[in-house]
């Protein structure tokens, strides 16, 4: 539950009864002598929850640096330094009497001289702990972790992370080489693959595909390799993969390009295709398009079903 049913149920219309056992929960999450597990949707106050146990860590006497607060986007990392420093900073300036009542309420009892006392220093020491509070993303920590035991983890000392704009260089370049490779005749298996891929491809659609595919790179090279060199097991795992194909795509082992084109023509017939494209022409440009390859596509699966009639 967020930080705002916490305090106002009349504006809620959460059952008081809910509010109490949310808040209960919350503390327990947030006791600093507990290993807790917080499961919860999104926009529930997990963050809300996670900045009380931080602030709870500090004040129990835990060093800011000892601290480590992981999340997935640079946004909600941003977001709970925020809120752990906004009420630090509270602390620094607020009057004995008004910091005892929030402690008290951040610890549901009241707290004592030791708490009162080393509150308002909690701000500073936050700022002035090494690497500062450290409230980063996993790729963020993962990276300094690499950083700091490069051959440990067998990578290059001193490595640098590609931002997205040279990463999409560095991609494209190597696209380009691959396929500058395929177009050449002399390199057969390239070749072949290209024109397949080709093929595949609708009008303008081929960086799609090739990027669809570049996406479940992984996935196909562990369905492709083989473990051994000899072609029977390569074809023979060529032949599974086949078959996993045909059965989720409810293909049966002797059907033909032709006979699947021709397929497409008891769905939509020829004459329901021109008035889904007579509709589609009062839309927008895209939708005029649209249209047309609908007809395209209808065209195709009714001369198909001639030849295989």
């Amino acid at each position: 539950m967020s930080s705002a049913l916490t305090s106002s149920a009349g504006e809620t219309g959460v059952p008081p009864a809910v509010m109490a056992e949310t808040a209960v929960n919350q503390a327990r999450a947030a006791e600093p002598d507990a290993s807790v597990w917080v499961s919860a949707n999104a926009g529930t106050g997990k963050t809300y929850v996670l900045t009380r146990r931080v602030l709870r860590l500090l004040l129990a006497g835990t060093e800011p640096d000892r601290l480590l607060c992981l999340t997935y986007t640079n946004a909600a990392a941003a977001e709970m330094s925020r809120r752990v420093f906004d009420e630090l900073a509270k602390w620094a300036v607020s009057p004995p009497d008004e910091l005892a009542v929030a402690l008290a309420a951040l610890e549901g009892a009241p707290v004592g001289d030791d708490m009162l006392a080393r509150a308002p220093t909690l701000f500073a020491r936050a700022i002035e702990a090494p690497g500062g509070l450290k409230v980063q993303t996993i790729h963020a920590f993962c990276e300094r972790l690499l950083q700091r035991f490069p051959l440990e983890a067998g990578v290059t000392p001193e490595f640098e992370i590609m931002d997205e704009d040279t990463q999409r260089q560095v991609l494209r370049q190597c696209i380009d080489q691959v396929l500058d490779s395929a177009a050449q005749p002399g390199d057969a298996p390239l070749h072949a693959a290209l024109k397949t891929a080709v093929a595949f491809a609708a009008d303008g659609q081929f960086d799609a595909l090739l990027d669809a595919v570049l996406r479940r790179r992984d996935t196909l090279v562990d369905l492709l390799q083989s473990e051994g060199d000899e072609n029977a097991e390569h074809d023979a795992r060529l032949g599974g993969i086949d078959g996993g194909l045909r059965a989720r795509l409810g293909v049966g082992a002797n059907a033909t390009q032709v006979g699947l084109t021709a397929q497409q023509a008891d769905v939509l017939s020829p004459a329901d295709a021109r008035r889904a494209a007579d509709v589609l022409a009062e839309g927008t440009k895209t939708d005029v398009a649209r249209g047309a390859m609908i007809v395209a596509v209808s065209n195709e699966a009714d001369a198909a079903r001639q030849v295989v009639l």
